[in-house]
């Protein structure tokens, strides 16, 4: 009766011993996987980009003139004719214009080069001398190269146009198409004011360095080599509004709404997360507006303490194709997950280096990002590796930046 009453005891502490090893695993089972596991996997309700997709030997090159269209007196359109054909030659050539209003050939000037982002060889600091008659103006553009060493580096140009050009996606939309050469800007060209040829596209696509008017005709050049439509745009900016130096950007065209795109800016030599490489990607009117100052025409070119202007200035009213609106999570209680842990998933599929949040309007940006730091990012980050499976597995040793003026947080992601 003593060893049966024994025997119970032993099975009875095995019994315990069990169970409490049993209610181990399940609690450190539901320490990895929380909540998750009784919830089905989010779906991210990401906005879609309505563009046609278009093979790449089907994109051909635009030669519409947007500026020339916009020209309003029969002056600035021989004078733009003129112009042509004179800056195409390989020696600088005196001519003459039967007009003596030498601003109607300053805005000609403008609108040749703003639609010929291809020319190179004009003197930075003075293109051009003239001089005046009674009834007519003899102009003379000062070329910096001439002869043989000008039609070398304008087959350079071109073969480097044609490189970057057949290095696009096979397949894509003009958006894709966009984003293909904002990353080829910043990974292969860099902001000098000291390089060589820094005002044209030659010193962006050959040097591999430019300033603001060197990037833009680049990138000009190459949309429109790719069959994306697309102008520069003058003006100043918060970082130059007092300075005799103004800035230069561009717009394009994607589907039927044009938007801003600050290809320089996004280039920035300081950036610490790769989100930043996109915050001037499709801006309207209103968001370019923050810190930068759109030039108006000929008659309004001193306003912005400088002589620029824009002979065409498209009407950029949509943010419907905003990188961060696109790729971004729009975030106003962080404790609302699904959305985030679904952008985390898809973020973790495609190898991502980054995750964007956007902080609603509507809400307190650094409250909201103090909850997100404090625990929220964490928790997204286990919950989306609940339904990865551990392929990939993403680090929660997270680095969070945040960009109050943007009101974007990103998180760098990791992988194990």
């Amino acid at each position: 009766m003593g060893d049966c009453v024994r025997i119970n005891k032993r099975i009875v502490v095995a019994v315990i011993l069990i169970a409490a090893a049993l209610t181990a695993v399940v609690l450190a089972f539901f320490a990895l996987n929380g909540e998750w596991m009784f919830r089905s996997e989010p779906q991210r309700h990401k906005p879609t980009v309505d563009l046609e997709k278009k093979p790449i030997e089907s994109r051909t090159a635009l030669t519409e003139e947007l500026c020339r269209n916009a020209l309003e007196t029969d002056g600035q359109k021989a004078a733009y004719e003129t112009i042509s054909d004179y800056i195409n030659r390989s020696e600088s050539e005196r001519f003459r214009l039967y007009s003596s209003d030498t601003n109607e050939f300053q805005i000609a000037l403008n609108a040749y080069l703003s639609d010929h982002p291809e020319v190179f060889w004009l003197d930075d600091s003075s293109s051009y001398r003239y001089y005046e008659y009674d009834d007519s103006l003899d102009v003379e553009l000062i070329f910096t190269q001439t002869g043989e060493e000008l039609s070398q580096n304008k087959a350079s140009l071109e073969a480097a146009v044609e490189k970057v050009a057949g290095d696009a996606p096979d397949i894509a939309d003009d958006y894709e198409i966009e984003l293909y050469l904002n990353d080829w800007f910043t990974e292969n060209c860099s902001y000098n004011t000291d390089g060589g040829n820094k005002h044209s596209a030659y010193g962006a696509l050959i040097n591999g360095e430019a300033v603001c008017d060197g990037y833009s005709h680049a990138f000009q050049l190459l949309c429109n080599r790719l069959g994306v439509t697309c102008t520069v745009v003058e003006g100043t900016s918060e970082f130059n509004s007092d300075a005799e130096d103004g800035h230069m950007w561009n717009c394009v065209k994607l589907g039927e709404s044009w938007y801003h795109i600050d290809v320089t800016w996004n280039d920035s030599s300081n950036a610490e997360c790769g989100v930043e490489h996109y915050f001037y990607v499709n801006l309207n009117d209103e968001q370019i507006a923050l810190d930068h100052s759109v030039s108006g025409g000929f008659d309004q070119r001193f306003n912005n303490k400088g002589n620029y202007f824009n002979v065409f200035l498209p009407k950029c009213d949509s943010d419907e194709l905003n990188w961060f609106r696109l790729n971004g999570v729009v975030i106003s209680d962080p404790d609302d997950d699904d959305e985030p842990v679904a952008a985390l998933i898809e973020a973790a599929k495609n190898r991502d280096a980054y995750f964007a949040c956007v902080i609603d309007e509507k809400a307190d940006f650094n409250a909201v990002c103090d909850k997100i730091i404090d625990g929220c990012a964490v928790s997204w980050i286990k919950g989306a590796n609940h339904f990865l499976g551990g392929d990939p597995k993403i680090s929660e040793d997270e680095k969070i930046f945040s960009y109050e003026s943007k009101r974007v947080l990103a998180l760098q992601l990791k992988y194990e």
